[in-house]
């Protein structure tokens, strides 16, 4: 193996070895040279721990100047993650100018290994730091490096995709109706009035969404194109790597730019047209949007920032999130649609213009 970092996520129940060809995942660091060995990484690997996310627990494991990230996956099945490999695997040989996730072979000669949390991966470590999107010719470089992506997606089978992203953006699980969620969010102490603007937002949503997409590209698409999953290098700014592919499946083209712009910040600034031109300058010099997808761009924007707020809401429901977290991400809800009300006319014309 060469230079990695090794991210190990899912940590889970006491960790027991192997049992009927599966490794259980460790609670504790004292078991990790267990499943590390799995990869053929020796037990006194450094063991760092690292931000952990929603979808994924993880520490950092270095030996010498070796260096990988192993994951456990929270949400995905083997077979799941199989596929993001297949994805993965393709993107590499498509000669775009910066890396993707290169998973490692383990001792078995699997990608993949099952864990009592998840499955488990291992992938060579890239380098690199996350990007300054204050800066706009960083948002160029990130538009840019999301078109080439799209670009290269567009030759993967639909098939190989973890979902379907064109569905209503307010559905969860947990959220079976927007009215019993409003409800129950009144009885928690939200006032009544950011609910019923919860409410109204949500049905707006729902009757935009229900008139389908318009003749809008569609292919497998990144799924989760944020800042976050972007890495350049510390000097230039050109980009290095992009990174978690979990949220792969089939979608209209314009949604990955769409949450590129929605998680990067190039909307929230009084200099927002600049930098949201930068980025679709970027974007525009690989693949320009069509008139269909810049006038649906608003919309999109609109639909995330309720499908985020749902989607929250739905883990408070289960328990897995805080009352604060919920309305947080209704504010963003709230912020998004007043801003649209008041310049969603100019976005698209900058969007219909490539910038």
């Amino acid at each position: 193996m060469d230079a990695a970092v090794v991210l190990i996520t899912g940590c889970g129940p006491a960790w027991a070895g192997r049992q009927n060809g599966r490794v259980t995942a460790p609670t504790d660091l004292e078991s990790l040279p267990r499943l590390l060995a799995a990869w053929d990484l020796p037990p006194d690997t450094t063991v760092i721990p690292a931000e952990q996310g929603t979808n994924n627990r993880t520490f950092l494991l270095r030996r010498g100047g070796l260096r990988f990230v192993l994951q456990v996956s929270q949400t995905l099945s083997a077979a799941q993650v199989g596929a993001v490999h297949r994805i993965l695997r393709r993107l590499r040989e498509a000669g775009l100018p910066f890396r993707v996730p290169e998973p490692v072979a383990a001792r078995g000669g699997d990608t993949v290994i099952e864990t009592a949390s998840g499955p488990a991966t291992v992938c060579r470590w890239i380098s690199g730091v996350r990007p300054d999107l204050t800066d706009r010719t960083a948002l160029e470089r990130f538009g840019r490096a999301a078109g080439l992506l799209g670009e290269a997606l567009l030759g993967v089978p639909p098939e190989d995709g973890l979902g379907d992203w064109r569905g209503d953006p307010l559905a969860h699980p947990a959220v079976p109706h927007v009215g019993e969620l409003c409800r129950r969010l009144r009885a928690a102490g939200v006032g009544a009035e950011r609910v019923a603007r919860l409410d109204a937002v949500a049905r707006r949503v729902g009757r935009e969404w229900a008139s389908g997409g318009g003749g809008l590209p569609a292919q497998l698409i990144h799924g989760d194109l944020a800042a976050s999953n972007v890495l350049v290098d510390e000097d230039t700014g050109e980009v290095r790597g992009l990174l978690d592919f979990e949220f792969a499946g089939v979608g209209f083209l314009v949604q990955d730019v769409m949450a590129a712009l929605f998680y990067s910040g190039a909307l929230e600034t009084r200099d927002w047209r600049l930098r949201t031109a930068a980025f679709l300058r970027g974007y525009a010099s690989v693949r320009p949007l069509d008139p269909a997808e810049a006038d649906a761009l608003p919309r999109l924007l609109l639909a995330r920032a309720a499908g985020s707020a749902l989607s929250r809401a739905g883990r408070w429901l289960d328990g897995k999130a805080r009352l604060g977290e919920v309305t947080d991400r209704v504010r963003k809800l709230e912020d998004t649609t007043r801003w649209l009300e008041a310049n969603g006319g100019e976005l698209r014309s900058l969007a219909d213009a490539g910038g």
